[in-house]
Order: structure tokens, then sequence, then C-alpha cells
């Protein structure tokens, strides 16, 4: 089950990086102002909601958390993980893949940049604040946690096929 698991987070992970691809059109998009189809001298001309900074955080953030989930997928791997462990792992890492996306998304869109529920020095309270900081506060404890499982897990000298 170990394997099984493994493989789940690496396919989270596969997919992260390819919202984090996107994400980059997105973010030249966002810097252009529009979408060009270079080389043919064609320009749909828009105004992408967000900021420059908030689409770079976006594809960088998610690209990121596509490598951690690629590392980590492996890593379980080298460690001895019961079947509960396995799945609780994965669990607590695609929480943290998908939550840390939302951060990155709706924290853009919050005037307190998602960093908590209630109105901070940054800016007010909104919906956008809440649906950033909640999937992310969630994901950092979990990851914390499941980081702290593996790191005291004893090694593992079976194949890797488990």
């Amino acid at each position: 089950m170990r394997a099984y698991y493994s493989n789940r987070l690496i396919k989270h992970g596969l997919a992260a990086m390819l919202v984090g691809l996107f994400g980059g059109f997105l973010l030249g998009f966002s810097m252009v102002g529009g979408m060009s189809l270079s080389p043919v001298p064609v320009f749909f001309q828009f105004e992408l909601p967000g900021s420059n900074a908030g689409w770079r955080i976006l594809h960088v953030g998610t690209l990121m958390n596509g490598i951690m989930a690629l590392a980590i997928g492996l890593v379980m791997r080298t460690v001895y993980l019961t079947d509960g462990r396995s799945r609780s792992i994965f669990i607590c890492f695609a929480l943290a893949i998908w939550g840390n996306f939302s951060f990155y998304l709706f924290g853009m869109f919050a005037p307190n940049h998602g960093l908590s529920i209630e109105a901070n020095r940054l800016g007010e309270a909104s919906i956008a604040g809440a649906l950033a900081y909640i999937p992310a506060i969630l994901a950092a404890v979990v990851s914390i946690w499941a980081v702290f499982v593996m790191l005291f897990a004893e090694p593992t000298y079976e194949s890797a096929n488990n």
C-alpha cells in the first residue's frame, strides 16, 4: 500500500506542476495585458484580475508544491510506513498542495493577503481572505505532522514495490 499512496502523491505532484505551468501563462497574460499569438501578429487585449506578483506566486509556488509532492512520494518508498500511515501521509501532502494553491489564488484577491481570517495590518477581512487562510493553515499543520512522522520512521530495506 505504501507504493500505492506514493504513486498517488506523485500524480498529485504532477497535476500541481501542470497547474503551475498553466499559471505561468496567466502570469504572462497579466504582465502584457492580454494574450499574444506570437509570431503571428495577433494580440487579444484584456486585463486579467489579480496582480503580476500574485500570478508569479501562484506559478512558482504551485510548481514548488508539485516538486515537494514528487520528492515526498519518492521518500515514502524509503521508510517503513504502515498502510494507515501511508494513507495519512498522502492525505496530508495532497491537502498541502491544494491548500497552498488556494492560498496563492485567493490570497491574491484578499485585502489582508489571506494571512488571517480577520483584518490585519495588511488589510480588511474578506471571503477571499478566509478562502486563502483556512486551507493554508490546515495544510501547514498537517504537513508539519507528516514530515515528523517520516523523519522518525524506520528506514526500509525491502523492495520499493510495496
